[in-house]
This record gives C-alpha cells, sequence and structure tokens, in this order.
C-alpha cells in the first residue's frame, strides 16, 4: 500500500509538471518569459515617487534577454553610426527611435510594471540579483559590452543588465502612483520613465524600484537604451 501512495504521488507530480510545461510557452530567440501574477513594486524607503509600495499585476509577457545592441538597431535604422569596437554595446537612442524599434520587430517597449516585474522577481528584491550591493555585478564602463559583467548575475527571469549598463526607456509617462500624495512639478505627459540606472549612478539609481524622468526626444548625457517586450497571443 505503501508503494501505491508513492507511485501515485509520483505520477500525480509528474502530471502537475507536464501541464505547467505544456502552460508555460517557450520564448522568442533572445528573450525570456515573464508568467501573469502578482509582485511587490515600489519601495517604503527610496524615493517619494516610488510610493506608495504596493501589489502590482501583470499578464505573462516575453521580454528581451539583454539590452538592444547598436548592431541590432543598425539592422532597422542603416543611417544609425557607431564605432565597430561597439557593435555589441547598448544602443542609446531617443524615446521616438526606441519605439519605433520595438514596432519594427513586432515588440513594444515595456510599461514600468512589466519593466520591474522582470527586474526583481516577486519577493520585493532592491537589486536584480537580491538585496545586498555588489559592485561585481554591474557594467560601468561604457567601453564594456552588454552581459560582462565580472559577476553575471541575471533577474529572477534572466534578464541581465538590468541595474547598470544604460537606462531603459518604458512606454509610461512620469506619472504618480495610485495613493502617492507628494507633489512633483514634473508629473505629466511631458517626461517619460527611464529605469535601471546607468554607468554614472550610484548605487541607489539601480535599484528595482527606481524611477528616473527624462524628455523622450532631448537625452543629452542620459545613456537610455531599449528592452522590449511581446505580448503572448
Amino acid at each position: 500500500k505503501r508503494m501505491k501512495s508513492c507511485l501515485i504521488l509520483l505520477t500525480s507530480l509528474l502530471h502537475i509538471l507536464y501541464v505547467v510545461a505544456q502552460e508555460t510557452p517557450t520564448p522568442p530567440e533572445g528573450m525570456v518569459y515573464v508568467p501573469a501574477g502578482e509582485f511587490i513594486m515600489g519601495s517604503v524607503y527610496g524615493d517619494p515617487d516610488e510610493r506608495p509600495q504596493q501589489i502590482a499585476s501583470t499578464k505573462a509577457y516575453f521580454i528581451d534577454k539583454y539590452e538592444v545592441s547598436n548592431t541590432e538597431f543598425a539592422k532597422f535604422d542603416p543611417t544609425f553610426k557607431f564605432p565597430p569596437e561597439k557593435k555589441n554595446n547598448a544602443a542609446i537612442v531617443t524615446w521616438s527611435k526606441a519605439d519605433a524599434y520595438a514596432k519594427w520587430a513586432g515588440k513594444r517597449l515595456p510599461t514600468e510594471k512589466e519593466w520591474e516585474k522582470a527586474a526583481r522577481g516577486i519577493d520585493g528584491r532592491v537589486f536584480p540579483w537580491g538585496d545586498t550591493y555588489d559592485n561585481t555585478y554591474v557594467v560601468w564602463d561604457q567601453k564594456e559590452t552588454r552581459g560582462t559583467s565580472i559577476a553575471k548575475p541575471a533577474s529572477p527571469y534572466g534578464c541581465y543588465d538590468m541595474a547598470g549598463s544604460v537606462w531603459e526607456w518604458t512606454s509610461d509617462w512620469y506619472k504618480p502612483y495610485p495613493g502617492n500624495t507628494v507633489p512633483m512639478e514634473q508629473y505629466g505627459e511631458t517626461y517619460k520613465v527611464m529605469r535601471g540606472g546607468s554607468n554614472f549612478n550610484n548605487h541607489s539609481f539601480i535599484r528595482t524600484s527606481q524611477r528616473y524622468y527624462v524628455l523622450p526626444e532631448k537625452i543629452h548625457v542620459y545613456p537610455v537604451g531599449i528592452r522590449c517586450v511581446k505580448d503572448i497571443d
């Protein structure tokens, strides 16, 4: 009887694993899968625009494992120029160019919710790799190519360089979270939100909940790149 019970349990477990496998779609090349569901978004200790910390939710989606490279962007825009030695570096472009690239690739720019969930998972971690800062986990120098930090950490879903490297565009205007009562003159539909920090920022800027705003067509000194998402039919 004990053996039979074990076999029944094993069979049930294998069935569950099979069903889960069947329900998990295979990501397109260069992308990873983020399942639908809730996650912890925002922060109780960060900047005022990160509050209130909340339980947010997303549908399932695919997201790029790496930021779009100069070579990849040049396939969309042959006039885009870059030094040959930086062919695998993250492309730095304005919001409209990032949006156009994403549409050309059959994808789109992520919402803030999608970006943050892909970066931190469901446990509210401070950085994509956990709660402790480590310099070796970040691509600091623009001379370095994507995914070449010393420790090469990935986010819970397998994304690289979601902290440091270049900032990354989102589709959202810079607006307060629901329930946020702290006024900011920048709120509205003038600035777009970028996420992830860059090579010249300190560790407070590369936290998963950190938000920052920039004029979509006047990035100036801000190195902002692209990480696309794709809807699941």
